[in-house]
């Protein structure tokens, strides 16, 4: 395992992955500046915050403008090899401070591009064509250690296999989250009404399911890998159509593209494929393989190296699972929701109004809208974590005014997957009592049962 693991391998993959992976982080906070997205950071008057992360300042919209300025000038840099350790560090920094900054605009495909920014740290994906070779920072080099690679193909296909575990649950395989979906697409011209008929809801979630559950087998299988790649860029592309969905379609292509052999960017046709013939040395792998053979025992640096990729692996084994330890229906209670690549597999509306009891028994009704953006009050309804948040932080508001709740409480109701609605939590539940916690949540409401 061990030789397997150092071995070299062709760096064409590598760079071409740096290049493009660089290039659209870059483009997705980009097109947040031009669409706006990047008002959900500096707009609101309350931030919600990940538990133990509380303390982090609200900083001000231009210190958001500059983490945005910063993640788009790491991303090219990363792309264009220059400084790339530094850059690449910084495009990590900047997309994890995004993620903490704001717990409502959480993304299953934000939390990836950190992950993977991540590991372009630790990957030397500047050893050649790059801007630190041509300054003579760096070495170049016509190859690269296959860990880099596998820990690469880890990540991608450790978000298919968990995004086909979760949609094994009674919603997915009736098709309802799919069918409100395609539903509110009707009105597409051409598409909208094939959308809207009620078999390609069904066709779409169990094509879905198999594709989640299959790609990543048939990519390894070097007979089955151009099919499972077509395969893939078909269902990419649709989502492209069907969905948007930013820069994720395309960054999951390119991921996609990875499972060819190391020296594939190569063999492209074209402008792409004599790009990478010219400025890449041709890598003798054979020959560099005789000439570094791997010591019988790992040396200080692989061991170093091997504790890194075990821990790694570990955690992102375990993270996605720990919903599993919370009662209840993960999508109706939300413990256990993020970072465990449960992707699109719900639907919700609600709404939520909360009654402050003062001293004397005088009641006032609170609109969440008054404290929080629409995409706030948006996420709010669906997430018990994020009530007890806001109600905590309209005690503190009132006790800044002089007055002193007695009693918070939040008057619920959650449509989720297009079941009727019920309360998320209880009218009655004095929301002042509760702490915030990893913990279970007994408070929360049941959700439907199954049979309804």
């Amino acid at each position: 395992m061990k030789s397997a693991l150092f071995r070299p391998v062709d760096i064409a993959w590598l760079v071409y992955f740096r290049l493009g992976a660089g290039f659209l982080m870059a483009l997705e906070h980009a097109g947040g500046l031009v669409i706006g997205r990047v008002r959900n950071y500096t707009e609101p008057q309350f931030h919600f915050r990940y538990i133990g992360w509380e303390w982090l300042p609200a900083p001000p919209p231009a210190g958001i403008y500059a983490v945005y300025g910063l993640v788009l000038g790491a991303g090219l840099a990363v792309a264009a090899g220059w400084h790339y350790r530094l850059m690449a560090g910084l495009l990590s920094l900047g997309y994890g401070a995004l993620l903490l900054l704001e717990e409502t605009e959480y993304i299953n495909h934000f939390y990836l591009y950190a992950l993977l920014a991540a590991v372009l740290v630790c990957l030397p994906a500047h050893h050649a064509a790059s801007a630190d070779v041509r300054a003579g920072r760096v070495r170049p080099a016509a190859t690269t250690p296959a860990w880099t690679r596998s820990l690469v193909l880890f990540q991608v296909g450790l978000v298919y296999v968990f995004a086909a575990l979760a949609k094994l649950n009674p919603d997915w395989l009736a098709a309802r989250p799919l069918g409100i979906w395609l539903a509110a697409r009707a009105h597409y011209p051409v598409l909208g009404p094939v959308l809207a008929a009620a078999p390609t809801a069904w066709l779409m979630s169990y094509g879905g399911l198999l594709f989640d559950a299959l790609v990543v087998p048939l990519l390894l299988i070097r007979r089955t890998r151009p099919w499972a790649f077509g395969l893939a860029a078909a269902f990419h592309l649709m989502n492209v159509v069907v969905f948007g969905l930013g820069t994720f379609p395309w960054f999951s292509l390119l991921l996609t593209s990875l499972f060819f052999a190391p020296d594939f960017p190569r063999r492209l046709p074209g402008f792409v494929g004599r790009w990478f013939r010219q400025r890449l040395p041709l890598a003798d792998v054979a020959s560099a393989d005789a000439a570094e053979q791997v010591p019988p025992h790992a040396t200080p640096f692989q061991r170093w190296i091997l504790a890194g990729l075990g821990a790694y692996l570990l955690v992102q084994l375990t993270l996605p699972l720990r919903y599993l330890l919370y009662p209840g229906q993960v999508h109706w209670t939300e413990e256990g929701h993020r970072f465990s690549w449960h992707l699109m597999l719900r639907t919700k509306s609600g709404s939520a109004v909360f009654r402050v009891r003062l001293p004397g028994g005088r009641e006032e009704i609170v609109q969440p809208a008054t404290y929080l953006t629409r995409n706030q009050v948006n996420k709010l309804v669906n997430s018990p974590d994020l009530i007890l948040q806001f109600a905590h932080l309209l005690a503190r508001d009132y006790q800044r005014r002089g007055l002193r709740p007695v009693a918070i409480h939040c008057d619920s109701w959650l449509s989720l997957n297009g079941h009727p609605p019920q309360p998320l939590v209880s009218p009655k539940l004095n929301l002042l009592t509760l702490k915030r916690s990893l913990s279970p949540y007994p408070w929360i409401e049941p959700a439907y049962t199954q049979s309804k």
